[in-house]
């Protein structure tokens, strides 16, 4: 984590007057960028990401929905983030806006139709077709008239130059709503923002994202476009990395530390572009929810998604033990919840912590110890499988033992590979003890609880993660 962000959710503060006072405490945990959520005038449904005027602005947060008023103080607060050191950054809906919007009116044509009826947006969970009635889908493609078959684009990996990250330029563009996108982003531009979250971004055709993001950095060589990504193929989001974005979504915090795809993801992204990793965010559950209220492991998480990827971002509430899911239809400031615990200087702590050690700061290679583990016994079993032989039965063994063990462990590399340490994290509810000759273990360098005197073992509170050094000639995997 080189870099740290604070997403500051609007309707749990309501006014934007109310918003300053968080923006002392905001610095002063070590966040050096605020971003905002959709604060544009919302449709029927009431949610934030359903735009009904992308020009006019959501009542419940300005004084007036009023575009010069509204932006008015928009601009005051930008510039009172700015004499903070702070940067913001702001939601960017572009794949869909709410079925009420006024460009449905007068630009029906920049929607996707069928039979005349505007088509909405959905997903499938546990087999059923859910779909977000209150929002149209924008037809986003260069030529509005290509069928709907994505024709499949071969994405050459090696080459910059190639195809797919040509320059699009104007007089190619046959689609008007590109001009639209681009004038919005120049706006927000205007207004002093510095950064874009881009909602659904995989939606959203590459070609439009490079032209937008090349235009936006012609305009300002310092915005900053983060991808969210999540849910998508690697596919997908390898052609968003290729469209310029700076940062795309990490799925960290759903790592059991066991799973390869993760490691493979992680390492696949890291060479190509920076990732922004978080303990929660306003999509899913709090974590001290998800967790049954066991705060160890939401400390865990919490370290864990700090010392992985190039961003760290928590939500509004996270620091206080919220236990309700960010409300984006209809949420307001009578969800600001009590604090049930307050863990702002451990927050501060951690990303003094992570950003004076570049290993942990630094997207560098990530090698499990477990995964290793279980690829050498696979190979083995299949060696042996038609024989008898004592090795075979022996690592069996060792397998069958290693589904007991109460640590999860792995390398975390040096940009360069040539330095690393060792994380180990307790996952169960017990005090475990670690045996630190077997790991080659010099020096304990944990963000909390660290050990002096390493001797033959280390003792692990529950749920605890661990961070060492190792001696120069350990190389277990």
């Amino acid at each position: 984590m080189r870099v740290s962000g604070y997403n500051l959710f609007p309707p749990l503060l309501g006014h934007i007057k109310n918003w300053y006072s968080h923006v002392d405490r905001i610095k002063a945990m070590g966040f050096e960028w605020i971003y905002i959520n959709p604060i544009t005038y919302p449709g029927f449904s009431g949610s934030l990401y359903a735009t009904k005027y992308y020009y006019q602005y959501n009542p419940s947060f300005f004084t007036s929905s009023n575009q010069n008023i509204a932006e008015k103080e928009l601009k005051d607060f930008i510039f009172y983030c700015r004499s903070k050191q702070v940067k913001v950054m702001i939601d960017l809906v572009i794949n869909h806006s709410s079925k009420d919007c006024n460009l449905t009116q007068e630009h029906i044509e920049w929607y996707k139709t069928k039979d005349g009826a505007l088509q909405s947006p959905g997903a499938w969970d546990n087999g059923k077709w859910i779909e977000w009635g209150d929002l149209a889908i924008f037809n986003n493609k260069r030529d509005p008239n290509e069928k709907d078959e994505e024709k499949k684009e071969d994405i050459n990996k090696e080459n910059d130059n190639n195809e797919n990250n040509a320059e699009i330029k104007n007089d190619e563009i046959l689609n008007p709503i590109w001009y639209y996108w681009n004038d919005l982003i120049k706006h927000n531009l205007d207004l002093g923002f510095e950064g874009f979250r881009c909602d659904a971004a995989y939606k959203v055709p590459k070609e439009l994202w490079k032209y937008l993001i090349d235009n936006a950095k012609e305009h300002n060589k310092d915005v900053i476009f983060f991808a969210e990504s999540l849910g998508c193929s690697i596919e997908d989001t390898e052609k968003l990395i290729y469209a310029g974005f700076d940062y795309v979504a990490s799925s960290a915090k759903w790592w059991d530390y066991d799973g390869e795809w993760f490691v493979e993801q992680y390492d696949l992204v890291r060479k190509k572009c920076r990732q922004i990793a978080f303990p929660s965010n306003h999509d899913t559950k709090r974590l001290i929810t998800e967790y049954d209220g066991n705060i160890w492991r939401v400390k865990q998480t919490f370290l864990f998604t700090a010392i992985v990827c190039d961003m760290w971002m928590i939500t509004t509430g996270d620091e206080y033990g919220f236990i309700n899911r960010c409300n984006v239809v209809g949420g307001s400031e009578k969800d600001y919840e009590n604090i049930s615990y307050d863990l702002s200087e451990y927050i501060k702590n951690i990303i003094s912590y992570v950003k004076q050690n570049s290993i942990l700061a630094d997207c560098g290679e990530i090698v499990s110890l477990d995964i290793e583990e279980k690829k050498r016994l696979e190979k083995l079993k299949k060696e042996y499988e038609y024989h008898e032989h004592h090795e075979y039965y022996e690592d069996s063994s060792k397998e069958e033992n290693n589904k007991k063990d109460p640590f999860r462990k792995f390398y975390k590399y040096s940009l360069d590979g040539k330095d690393k340490l060792l994380i180990v994290v307790n996952i169960t509810s017990k005090e475990r003890l670690l045996d630190a000759n077997k790991y080659g273990i010099k020096y304990d360098i944990s963000f909390e609880n660290a050990v002096s005197n390493i001797t033959d073992t280390v003792k692990m509170l529950p749920y605890e993660l661990k961070i060492f050094r190792l001696r120069e000639e350990t190389y277990w995997v």
